[in-house]
């Protein structure tokens, strides 16, 4: 009777011992990891490579001035940053998801349906493809129309379409 105790016992006591582990080793490896991440993300390296970041459209304004065109993304979220993609080309530059991206770092833009399982409801967003190491891809989400983010997928493509044309051929107005 008091073998079988006994070997409860020393289950037990080894289980809280290995639980006490786990917890510790927890305790300590998430700081350190989050030690490193904050390490690396405020390397200046590595901030001037991802850009400015921006929380409100009167705070872009107040850096660059008025856009030149403005994309709205959600209707229903229109004064907010994340829901707007502000152009400068005459700077070469978007402020998109509240982040600066160099006109110049674009490579692709295409609408897409965001649903995982085919039994969701459709979302879809305008994926932009950067240069960017750390930012290579926007997902920027439109709702759940399809011709609207095909819409959404077009104005942005005809400014930076009007931005390289500029680029390349010149400015018409500088060659007289």
């Amino acid at each position: 009777m008091k073998k079988p105790l006994i070997l409860s016992a020393v289950a037990i006591v080894l289980l809280a011992i290995t639980v006490s582990l786990w917890i510790l080793s927890l305790l300590v490896i998430i700081p350190v990891v989050n030690y490193f991440i904050n390490k690396r993300e405020k390397n200046p390296m590595v901030q001037e490579i991802a850009g400015k970041r921006y929380a409100t459209v009167e705070e872009v304004e107040q850096q660059y001035g008025k856009p030149d065109d403005v994309v709205v993304l959600d209707a229903t979220r229109a004064n907010e940053l994340g829901s707007l993609i502000l152009s400068y080309p005459e700077r070469s530059l978007f402020i998109m998801a509240g982040r600066e991206v160099p006109m110049s770092d674009i490579t692709g833009i295409s609408p897409k349906n965001m649903a995982i399982v085919p039994y969701t409801v459709d979302e879809y967003a305008v994926v932009i493809n950067t240069k960017n190491p750390i930012y290579p891809v926007l997902r920027l989400r439109v709702g759940y129309d399809l011709a609207y983010a095909q819409e959404v997928a077009s104005q942005i493509y005809g400014i930076l379409q009007q931005f390289r044309s500029e680029v390349t051929f010149g400015n018409p107005t500088e060659q007289q």
